[in-house]
């Protein structure tokens, strides 16, 4: 039974380590502003591990990535002389960070809450917000705040081989979706060159926020398949009631937003439907010194229509696609502690057609990053 349990413990520690900093925000362009659950946390102390109520869990995760791969559809866009964004010197450049600060209460073995707070950061270079020159906007803060609720559906201490969490999160808005910086824009393009500064809202993939009210429903599974080895699962799916948050798009482009009666018009930006999807194998390398290995995939992204229909009609500027990963990483849970990373590699992505780019005639592209670097740490009380 103890070698039961502690496969268990590190099984629930690397999958907790992984979905306390999913915060998808997704693969540069494609914005997702989401978080996955962190509530997978009853086995994090190892062998003095309690598995009942009245303990605390605090975590630190933090995830970098540099978008500047671009794709529309499944393929990376050339020119007529067969050269990419990236050779030609145009593409758009992301850098960002973020940092999740949890906290999460065992309300008994079954049930527990956590609290997350997410601080972003974000730096971007597209030469097509400025007039063709490469500039910077940057953009940083408080994201939207979670708060998310867990439960197993059966007791972890009668079923240490295998189990299933299910979660009920809840976002809010706390992240500013209207954030702004400088743009350098040619202001009479017609009779000649005029570069002037404006201030503008920066581009909706580096918001710290979406701008509306979410909720999330969400699912940890684990099964020791033999010994030492233990295959996982986790999804995530956020609903955005909301249509669009009113802020409207960094250049103001008018082909931004919809047509309405033969009128282009930026109504703001979408307030978009949210996924993630991982699964693979964990291999416990260590039993003694309480090491894991993990591989699998992982698809994260943002639909062209969100379940309740929104993005047609007058709804706002979204960039759906999504992004499929190959996802090695590794655990290490000393005592109370633990220690994980993660580095998802792109295998594909899609920038999908969005709703108005059909009805334009058009199909949008969107950089993606291609490899993602997370780390988690995090300590039982």
């Amino acid at each position: 039974m103890k070698n039961q349990k502690q496969l268990l413990y590190i099984s629930a520690a690397l999958l907790a380590a992984a979905g306390a900093n999913t915060q998808i925000q997704a693969q540069g362009c494609v914005a997702v502003h989401g978080g996955g659950m962190c509530t997978i946390n009853h086995g994090l102390g190892g062998e003095s591990a309690d598995l009942e109520g009245g303990s605390w869990l605090g975590s630190v995760g933090y995830r970098f990535f540099k978008s500047d791969r671009h794709f529309s559809g499944g393929r990376e866009p050339r020119n007529a002389l067969g050269l990419s964004r990236f050779e030609q010197g145009n593409e758009v450049i992301n850098y960002s960070n973020f940092i999740d600060l949890g906290v999460t209460y065992q309300l008994s073995a079954r049930y527990s809450v956590a609290l997350t707070l997410p601080f972003v950061q974000h730096t971007r270079s597209a030469p097509y917000e400025h007039s063709g020159v490469r500039n910077e906007t940057s953009s940083g803060g408080l994201g939207d705040v979670r708060l998310t609720v867990g439960a197993w559906i059966w007791d972890p201490a009668t079923q240490p081989k295998g189990n299933i969490q299910v979660g009920l999160g809840l976002k809010a808005p706390t992240g500013d979706s209207a954030a702004s910086d400088t743009f350098y824009q040619d202001q009479d393009p017609t009779a000649g060159v005029n570069i002037q500064p404006v201030i503008r809202n920066v581009d909706q993939s580096i918001q710290p926020g979406d701008g509306g009210w979410g909720y999330s429903l969400e699912f940890n599974a684990y099964r020791e398949i033999v010994p030492r080895w233990i295959a996982y699962a986790q999804g995530f799916y956020l609903f955005n009631p909301q249509n669009v948050n009113g802020a409207p798009s960094p250049t103001a482009r008018r082909d931004a937003g919809p047509n309405i009666a033969g009128l282009d018009i930026d109504n703001g930006m979408s307030i978009t439907d949210q996924y993630l999807l991982r699964c693979g194998i964990t291999f416990v390398l260590s039993q003694k010194h309480q090491i894991a290995l993990s591989l699998g995939g992982r698809m994260e992204g943002v639909p062209v229509e969100d379940l309740n229909g929104n993005a047609g009609n007058s709804e706002g500027f979204r960039r759906p696609g999504y992004a499929i990963a190959v996802e090695p990483g590794i655990n290490w849970m000393p005592g109370r502690w633990n220690f994980s990373i993660t580095a998802p590699i792109l295998v594909s992505a899609n920038r999908e057609r969005s709703y108005w780019d059909g009805r334009k005639g058009r199909h949008g592209d969107a950089a993606f990053a291609d490899y993602l670097i997370t780390a988690n740490i995090s300590r039982r009380f």
